[in-house]
């Protein structure tokens, strides 16, 4: 008989919880998957997001976790959108994973966020910026840094409002612009940015080029350039490709002032690679540096954490800017949403997102925290994330605007 009612106990226990909850109900720990490209082409920018996530990981763990529970990582490399999509499907089906956090680069998220939304599991960009992620209505994805159209509107205004008058003493309807991208989702949705503010500012662009990130040779594409002869270049591309064209730029003696972005110009392989001739060179995106000053007592102790931590594990190199990110969309979830929620149950965590209005210099990054609504365009955007300009000045990347948060000026 007691062997009857433990065992309808159990059958009870199971039938109530999903099986995801009863594994956390088990374990004593809140499982999260995570999807980057950790090899592969993207996997310069990949690993040092993940290693973002992985510190922040560890700092909520060292902290006692969220609300008593340590966190564990599920973890997934995704080198294609293939990959993505085929590795979210496992890690909710075969290790039921509820919430994820992702995917670094945007053709991943795509690819990886729809198989998340077509299951009703809470999702986590935290740094792929294409437009296109948060514009399909999906309810469950919730992107913690800025998009495309943040960024490109802001390295548009910066070049003709500033960097023309000050660097070329030119008015911006004397400049002469050029916009080249890679043909991925980030490259495509940039580029397609950096044109609708250029058209929208009535400015004068000689020359719209997108390119294959994979490309072995770009001397043609730096050729079509330097017959246009731009002022300035605008450059949407990822580390491999970015050194390629500056390679081939600087063979072929072409050079535009250069504001590229983070993704490419501003990863510090850039500047391993090109040197002082990386030195001028500008890049929007993601700060560069945490402004620590400008924070809240509880985030600038965490931001002088990450940075410590980081540096540690890394021979003492300052956080590579898409570290910045990877902590960050962590760190929104760890400290903000799970512990509102207090459950991995996507519904939950979704309704603890969407309540989240936190000011900027509280949250994280100098960044705030809210959600656009289900009702509202780019749905699960956060609306306070803010992009940056960055500029490699004597061998360093420094944040040069916004002013409020810069620790430099534009050399």
């Amino acid at each position: 008989m007691k062997k009857l009612i433990v065992l309808a106990l159990l059958i009870t226990f199971v039938c109530f919880f999903p099986a995801g909850q009863a594994v956390i109900a088990a374990d004593g720990v809140w499982r999260i998957g995570t999807i980057f490209p950790v090899t592969g082409p993207l996997s310069k920018n990949g690993v040092k997001n993940f290693d973002g996530v992985k510190i922040a990981t560890k700092m909520i763990n060292d902290a006692g976790g969220v609300l008593g529970k340590k966190v564990v990582l599920v973890s997934a490399d995704a080198s294609n959108p293939e990959a993505a999509a085929s590795e979210a499907n496992r890690l909710i089906t075969n290790e039921k994973i509820t919430a994820i956090i992702g995917t670094q680069a945007s053709s991943l998220s795509m690819a990886a966020t729809t198989v998340a939304e077509k299951n009703k599991v809470f999702y986590i960009e935290n740094e792929g910026i294409s437009g296109l992620i948060t514009a399909r209505g999906f309810k469950y994805i919730f992107r913690t840094t800025f998009n495309s159209t943040m960024m490109t509107t802001q390295m548009v205004d910066y070049a003709v409002d500033v960097l023309g008058p000050k660097k070329l003493n030119k008015k911006a309807k004397d400049l002469r612009l050029a916009i080249i991208h890679e043909d991925g989702g980030f490259g495509t949705s940039s580029g397609r940015g950096l044109m609708a503010r250029a058209k929208a500012r009535g400015l004068n662009v000689v020359a719209t080029e997108s390119y294959s990130a994979k490309s072995a040779d770009l001397s043609s594409l730096v050729l079509k350039l330097k017959r246009a002869k731009p002022d300035i270049l605008f450059a949407a591309q990822y580390i491999n490709d970015s050194i390629l064209f500056a390679r081939q730029a600087r063979e072929m003696r072409f050079k535009p002032l250069i504001i590229g972005t983070t993704a490419g110009q501003g990863n510090p392989d850039f500047i391993k690679a090109m040197g002082k001739d990386a030195d001028g060179i500008l890049a929007g995106g993601i700060p560069s540096e945490i402004s620590v000053e400008g924070l809240a007592e509880g985030p600038k102790k965490d931001a002088k954490e990450f940075v410590r931590r980081y540096m540690g594990t890394h021979n003492g190199e300052y956080p590579n800017p898409t570290s910045f990110v990877g902590f960050a969309g962590a760190w929104v979830l760890y400290k903000f949403i799970l512990p509102k929620a207090g459950s991995l149950d996507p519904n939950k965590l979704r309704a603890a997102a969407l309540s989240l209005d936190v000011p900027r210099g509280k949250g994280v990054l100098n960044w705030g925290i809210k959600f656009a609504g289900p009702d509202q365009k780019n749905a699960g955007q956060n609306v306070l994330a803010a992009a940056a300009i960055n500029q490699w000045q004597n061998g360093e990347l420094k944040l040069i605007y916004p002013k409020a948060i810069a620790s430099s000026d534009l050399k």
